[in-house]
């Protein structure tokens, strides 16, 4: 089961629900992979923007904070994906 510091299990739920959808699209988008992961990229900073206009902090917060998170995303076992992928 995916674990993300102390989320609750509905919330982890959503998440791995919405990492497999983003997988499945990417997967299909005739990008390669590794154009796929420059595009997940350029989403989180416009998300974080977003954020901010939303008065989540200054852009430049926000976006630290999206690089963090993404970086504490590939430290995850891509393993636990498999459920909703299957």
């Amino acid at each position: 089961m995916l674990k993300i510091g102390n989320m609750d299990g509905a919330r982890v739920e959503r998440l791995g629900a919405l990492a497999a959808h983003v997988v499945e699209h990417a997967l299909a988008s005739g990008l390669s992979w590794d154009e796929a992961i420059l595009a997940f990229g350029i989403a989180a900073k416009a998300i974080a923007a977003r954020a901010a206009d939303q008065g989540a902090g200054s852009v430049e917060h926000c976006a630290a904070l999206a690089e963090r998170r993404l970086k504490s995303g590939m430290e995850q076992s891509a393993g636990v994906l498999r459920a909703w992928l299957d």
